[in-house]
């Protein structure tokens, strides 16, 4: 029998056995970004995604500024927002399949060439057409690089696995992310409102032409996968439902990989209503200028890299469901408070920031553990159409939602319905809670 001194030993061995563990566990995570960031081909795809992205953020905010100035109003910006995410719905299961039967670096490159040629009927028709016929082509212009942006995105996450190994897929979406933060900040908040200021909507659409062609210069360096193809694959419609039903299946089969779905498809939703309804509250509640307000946005960045941080370097101290639990809680905190400030003068502009850190810092936290999700649990040949399908059940849901967001808020006033969001969000957190303890 033991003594009670050797009992006690026995149990600091076990504590300092746990406490090594994580301590282990921390210095491989942080051994993990090195060795990501020195893989030449996974910093190709990152940059390819960084130039393009820019591109696509830099023409979608001209597309905002140029329907808030012609129309005044958020219900054309939730219809313009709508002509960007109906592509998702209509397109994003063909991609996923697209993406798993054929080269994922042609279809990638493929993408960039036709964005190019999208940015390039921006740019004209912003030269020549009047307003009506402009907004027409403005819907036409998000709508096209939403279509190809949903074969994009399939491919670049179902190439990750395949570039960096699945012991690295934290820390690659980790970094992954920062690319697309980073592409964010340049379109958003440097490229497209200097240019607007300096030349005009003509010139980031021209600017955007070069970013296209310049993203697919960077993909045509990528590895190519090896995929074997049976006689006659692709040619029948019926093997392709065989193989979206595939995917609904295995999605559905899959708790963790359910609820990844359902937490993503819901962030995506939110995130295209507050983008629907950003553009008037920084006009018509903060009294802010369209090409001055993105600046706002500069602590909602900060926030979700800090996140991004923090779950790729910290990743062990929580479940992924935690990290998502505590995302939710952050974000419906965020919102919460966010109807609430009118001003941004005084000490009201620390407040805002302190707000919209804690809305990115949030959304960070979700979407990292859940996009892991997806990647690691289906098997290399699913995880196209396991992609595309959450892109297209967020797509979904944000079809209805989003323009009546837009008219609620035209018919309510746009605070109380970032209120009703905030609330929503909350009761997001509480579910999901629940399951963990469940």
């Amino acid at each position: 029998m033991l003594s009670v001194p050797s009992l006690r030993r026995g149990r600091r061995a076990a504590s300092t056995g746990r406490t090594m563990s994580k301590v282990d566990m921390t210095v491989l995570a942080k051994k993990e970004y090195p060795s990501v960031l020195r893989n030449k081909h996974f910093r190709r795809l990152c940059a390819a995604q960084f130039i393009s992205l820019v591109a696509t953020y830099a023409i979608y905010f001209a597309s905002m500024a140029l329907v808030e100035e012609i129309t005044h109003s958020s219900a054309q910006m939730g219809l313009m927002i709508f002509s960007s995410t109906l592509p998702g719905l209509l397109f994003g299961l063909l991609a996923g399949v697209v993406v798993d039967r054929y080269e994922r670096v042609k279809v990638m490159m493929g993408a960039n060439i036709m964005r190019a040629l999208v940015a390039l009927a921006f740019t004209a028709a912003v030269y020549f057409f009047p307003h009506i016929y402009l907004l027409l082509t403005i819907y036409l212009t998000n709508f096209c690089l939403s279509a190809l942006a949903q074969f994009v995105i399939s491919a670049e996450g179902a190439t990750i696995p395949y570039l960096v190994g699945e012991k690295r897929l934290m820390a690659a979406n980790s970094v992954f992310n920062v690319s697309s933060l980073a592409s964010q900040g340049a379109g958003l908040i440097v490229l497209a409102p200097l240019l607007l200021k300096l030349s005009g909507a003509e010139a980031v659409g021209l600017v955007g032409v070069i970013l296209y062609l310049a993203a697919f210069i960077v993909v045509i360096r990528l590895p190519r996968e090896n995929k074997v193809r049976k006689p006659g694959q692709g040619r029948r419609l019926a093997e392709i439902w065989v193989e979206l039903k595939e995917g609904w299946r295995f999605i559905s089969s899959d708790r963790l990989v359910t609820l990844a779905t359902l937490q993503l498809t819901f962030t995506s939703m939110l995130t295209l209503m507050l983008s629907t309804l950003a553009p008037g509250f920084v006009d018509r509640v903060l009294g802010i200028e369209i090409a001055d307000a993105v600046y706002m946005a500069v602590p909602v960045g900060v926030g979700f890299g800090l996140g991004i941080a923090l779950v790729g370097r910290r990743g062990e101290l929580l479940s992924k469901e935690k990290w998502i639990s505590l995302g939710f809680i952050m974000l419906g905190l965020g919102l919460i408070a966010l109807p609430f400030l009118t001003s941004v003068s005084g000490p009201f502009l620390f407040i805002m920031a302190m707000v919209v850190f804690a809305i990115g810092l949030g959304l960070a936290l979700i979407t990292i553990p859940a996009k892991t999700i997806l990647q690691e649990r289906p098997p290399a040949g699913m995880r196209g159409r396991v992609i595309s399908t959450q892109l297209v059940l967020g797509n979904a849901a944000s079809t209805l939602p989003m323009p009546l967001g837009g008219g609620l808020a035209d018919l309510i006033g746009i605070r109380k319905t970032i209120f009703i969001l905030a609330c929503i969000t909350l009761g997001a957190a509480a579910a999901s809670i629940r399951q963990i303890r469940g």
